[in-house]
């Protein structure tokens, strides 16, 4: 005998035969208009789906896009330079359009901004981050009339219905004279996979995605049809009179109608007057109830796993401590450095557009953000070598100071105080200092004790 099984969510089948068939041919495509379309390796609109509907997935990319670019930028050069100011501001204005396309770039492998640029000083002053949805690259092929030689140059298409297409070019590369007056891209992506796209990093966790779209539908099906019964009572009787027939009937309806999440009472009639009263209750248990709770975990974690992300950064903490374990302190530390790496092809792409549009040649440095448990750990260390005698007053100032650069402490720097060291808050060495030294450098060792 041959068992038909109903899909538990047949979008989750359709989904899965798109990306597959995406990925599978080559990523270009003819197009009537545009002779060599290359588009990106996941349907940016399947993608859309899929992240629209996942509340982790989308998350997981708003988290991951903050912690990389979201923090201050320092920038290292071995000499001074006029333009760093106005790169130091560019970048500052724009960082909430660049936090913009880092989040498509982990959403669809790409992102990109159009470069606005000042009439005057043909510097650049604006990014606009570009929806993803209406971009895709058009490579377009020029033959040497005199060698043959063929050359290939790219462009980045924007198609919004109902408007004229605009062809821009890429910042990454160097044009014609004929295109000067094209607007130009930012864009990120590519390098690994393909030169313009990367896989998305939540691909691997496909199916896991889907299988939590899959029981949050089921979900919201069961509630919205009151499919939460804990049981029913059967009550089967002998016949009823004539009068009492519609009587029972409406109140069965009335009944399932109202059972939502207690029991059920089902009061049916025998056919055979003869068989006596009988009551039965039936429990309505959800043998797959662990298996779905802990199967949406599992898919929870898969997402977050794809991103290297811990479940103490979404502010899950379901692991018991000791008082004097690290564990949660590890885990950033962990993530820290796996955001550093993060950070490294973005701090490429900004410094080769410093170098192009600014003619600035210092190095960009990106930080990594400062979590509250990985702070007070390494504040409390300081402080800890400062009390022990081994950092200056100075010195612990600034290292502090690192933490909380928002709080304005005002001390004296020529105070010599500043460069001794103390055990347990009290000096070592000499005290010929005067009375105003010693009271400034109390005052300060209060503050920090505090």
């Amino acid at each position: 005998m041959k068992i038909n099984y109903t899909s538990l969510n047949s979008s989750l089948e359709i989904n899965k035969r798109q990306i597959q068939m995406s990925i599978a041919p080559k990523t270009s495509k003819e197009d009537a208009k545009y002779k060599y379309r290359i588009d990106p390796i996941v349907s940016v609109s399947i993608a859309q789906n899929l992240i629209l509907q996942n509340n982790r997935l989308d998350k997981a990319i708003r988290i991951l896009a903050q912690d990389v670019i979201l923090n201050e930028m320092t920038y290292l050069s071995d000499k001074e330079s006029e333009i760093e100011e106005i790169v130091v501001n560019f970048w500052k204005n724009n960082i909430n359009e660049l936090y913009k396309q880092l989040q498509e770039f982990y959403s669809y492998g790409f992102g990109a901004s159009e470069i606005i640029f000042d009439e005057k000083t043909g510097l650049p002053i604006e990014l606009y981050q570009i929806p993803a949805e209406t971009l895709f690259i058009n490579q377009e092929s020029h033959k040497d009339s005199e060698t043959g030689e063929i050359t290939y140059s790219y462009y980045a298409i924007q198609k919004i219905d109902g408007k004229p297409d605009v062809k821009m070019k890429l910042s990454r590369y160097e044009y014609d004279e004929e295109d000067a007056d094209l607007p130009t891209c930012f864009w990120l992506g590519g390098g690994k996979t393909s030169e313009f796209y990367e896989i998305p990093y939540w691909l691997p966790a496909f199916n896991s995605i889907s299988a939590k779209v899959a029981l949050d539908e089921l979900n919201a099906k069961k509630i919205n049809e009151g499919n939460l019964m804990s049981g029913i009572l059967v009550i089967r009787r002998p016949p009823a009179f004539e009068g009492q027939k519609e009587e029972t009937k409406k109140d069965l309806e009335d009944q399932m109608t109202d059972a939502g999440t207690g029991i059920l009472v089902m009061d049916l009639e025998s056919f055979n007057a003869e068989i006596p009263l009988e009551v039965q209750y039936v429990p309505i248990s959800e043998q797959n109830y662990s298996y779905l709770s802990e199967l949406a975990d599992r898919c929870d974690e898969d997402i977050l796993a794809c991103f290297s992300i811990p479940k103490v950064r979404l502010m899950i903490d379901d692991v018991t401590e000791s008082m004097n374990s690290q564990k949660s302190n590890t885990i950033y530390e962990i993530y820290t450095k796996s955001l550093e790496n993060e950070q490294l092809p973005f701090e490429i792409e900004i410094n080769k557009f410093n170098r192009k549009f600014f003619e600035y040649e210092g190095v960009v440095d990106i930080e990594t953000p400062i979590f509250s448990d990985k702070k007070d750990v390494e504040v409390s260390s300081i402080l800890n070598l400062f009390n022990n005698g081994i950092l200056t007053l100075g010195e612990t100032i600034k290292a502090v100071s690192v933490y909380y650069p928002k709080l304005q402490l005002e001390y004296n720097d020529a105070n010599p105080l500043f460069n001794e060291r103390f055990y347990g808050g009290r000096l070592l060495g000499l005290t010929n200092y005067s009375n105003s030294d010693i009271n400034e450098a109390n005052e300060v060792i209060s503050w920090l004790q505090s």
